[in-house]
């Protein structure tokens, strides 16, 4: 899995799930050009068609990814902030996580 930062990594324990990122542990850092061709070349080698961003994050920051691999971005919520959408609390938050992550790793095969 790609995803734009390091928040994941009880998810990858889990369900032994392998995830390449850009920013590391600071979603609010700038990547640099090594890390974005890191993530570049990982999408590509591994053919992945998604990367998880989370609810906050200014997508421009990832946007170059978008442009040169062509994946789609799903969102994933963290819940250390209110949510965006007043409706929701942290059941609905996380079966929205589900969906996205059920979305982005289903093999279309």
């Amino acid at each position: 899995m790609a995803a734009n930062h390091n928040a994941y990594s009880y998810l990858a324990y889990r369900y032994d799930i392998e995830f390449v990122t850009v920013h590391g542990l600071d979603p609010e850092g700038e990547p640099s050009a090594e890390d974005v061709v890191e993530v570049v070349e990982h999408i590509e080698e591994n053919g992945i068609t998604v990367l998880f961003v989370e609810e906050y994050t200014d997508q421009s920051s990832v946007q170059s990814i978008v442009d040169q691999t062509g994946v789609s971005i799903q969102i994933l919520y963290t819940m250390e902030m209110a949510p965006s959408d007043s409706s929701d609390d942290y059941l609905s938050m996380m079966n929205k996580n589900f969906e996205s992550l059920e979305a982005g790793m289903t093999c279309s095969a």
